[in-house]
């Protein structure tokens, strides 16, 4: 699960928005634009709880899922990062080797962490996990972010929730491609790349398990969010009226209301991935009120859309039964999840994250003090 963005000062901001405040340091004032871009962040990391919550509860009772719309918060992600990537590049980030560095220290190290924790519990206990083998090549596939599953069924990364990051680090790697070599810095000729892909993966109906990941019509999400920010942002000197943002925003909220009330299985970005573009477009600019517990819990997105499924399966699994209390309310369940899946969010963020980004933050910083001192010299 990895976005990152950038605000006013692009060159100092983008290394840290993936996760929300500047690595290293505490800014005064976020600009706006970046709150509310958290807020969509906590928005969809909360939903994807919810809708744990809810398979879950129902996995207990032997029943199919009553409110599988939480799920969408995955598109709301993708369509995120689409929108930020584009942002980076549109603020003139330099696309170097530091370009993919910063996407994949923000990424790697929490997911790391818990893909081994999660290992070494499938070869002590294995009786807690429901889907995870002690299985070597799993692992390396899983660190490598390397599909081994599709995403509704088959090995998945060890880390159920991975799926998602190995399509973030594909398409933070095209991004570098095709802006580094190509000179693509509208990243247009990537949103046709990604179409064109999912239009040869359904013509060729390819039967390999890698190439039909790779060819979901989900990666369309990420040119949805290229072409909200190209429409709403690049043209600066056109401005929109504020009420076509609350309209967009309705409308995303009213397309998903009115959908199907299952997981969609065909044509994922359609169903869901249009409405998730609407309320990303509408959302980036009517969310500006400064909300500061909205704003944290994005900046804890990350840690909490890891972690979340977990700490649902720990209460359900061992702590509710051993107090003999039943799982059939999935409000209930939810009421007693949310605090302990906020607290395993921050201190994780606080003692992973920030550590990580920091660290990251002061080599590159040394790096281009010695560069600039070896050129002066």
């Amino acid at each position: 699960m990895g976005q990152q963005g950038v605000a006013a000062a692009i060159s100092e901001q983008a290394t840290a928005l993936a996760g929300g405040s500047q690595a290293g340091a505490k800014p005064a004032r976020r600009p706006a634009m970046l709150d509310s871009i958290q807020y969509l962040r906590a928005i969809a990391a909360w939903l994807v709880v919810v809708y744990h919550v809810h398979a879950s509860v129902a996995a207990e009772a032997r029943e199919p899922v009553t409110w599988a719309l939480g799920a969408v918060g995955v598109d709301i992600f993708f369509v995120l990062s689409g929108f930020l990537m584009a942002m980076v590049v549109d603020r003139d980030e330099r696309i170097d080797w530091r370009f993919l560095a910063r996407r994949y220290m923000r990424i790697a190290p929490l997911y790391y962490a818990m893909t081994i924790l999660l290992f070494i519990m499938a070869i002590a206990w294995p009786a807690l996990l429901n889907t995870v083998t002690a299985d070597w090549q799993h692992l390396l596939t899983s660190l490598l972010f390397l599909p081994s599953g599709g995403i509704n069924g088959g090995n998945q990364p060890i880390l159920m929730l991975g799926w998602t990051l190995n399509y973030e680090m594909a398409f933070y790697l095209l991004v570098f491609v095709f802006v580094r070599w190509i000179g693509d810095r509208h990243l247009i000729g990537l949103v046709l790349f990604l179409a064109a892909v999912v239009m040869a993966g359904q013509w060729a109906g390819p039967q390999n398990m890698v190439l039909c990941f790779y060819t979901d019509s989900i990666i369309l999400e990420f040119a949805l969010g290229i072409l909200v920010y190209n429409c709403t942002f690049r043209d600066r000197g056109m401005p929109h009226p504020g009420w076509i943002y609350w309209a967009a925003l309705a409308a995303g909220i009213l397309l998903l209301m009115l959908g199907e009330e299952g997981e969609p299985r065909m044509w994922r970005f359609l169903l869901w991935g249009v409405p998730a573009a609407l309320i990303v477009a509408g959302g980036v600019h009517v969310f500006n009120a400064r909300i500061g517990w909205l704003r944290k819990l994005g900046d804890w997105s990350y840690s909490t859309y890891l972690v979340h499924v977990y700490v649902i399966q720990a209460l359900v699994k061992v702590l509710l039964p051993l107090a003999g209390l039943p799982v059939t309310q999935p409000l209930a369940l939810f009421l007693a999840v949310a605090p302990i899946i906020v607290l395993a969010s921050f201190v994780m963020y606080r003692r992973l994250e920030m550590p990580v980004m920091g660290w990251l933050g002061r080599r590159m910083a040394a790096g281009r003090c010695r560069r600039e001192a070896g050129a002066s010299g």
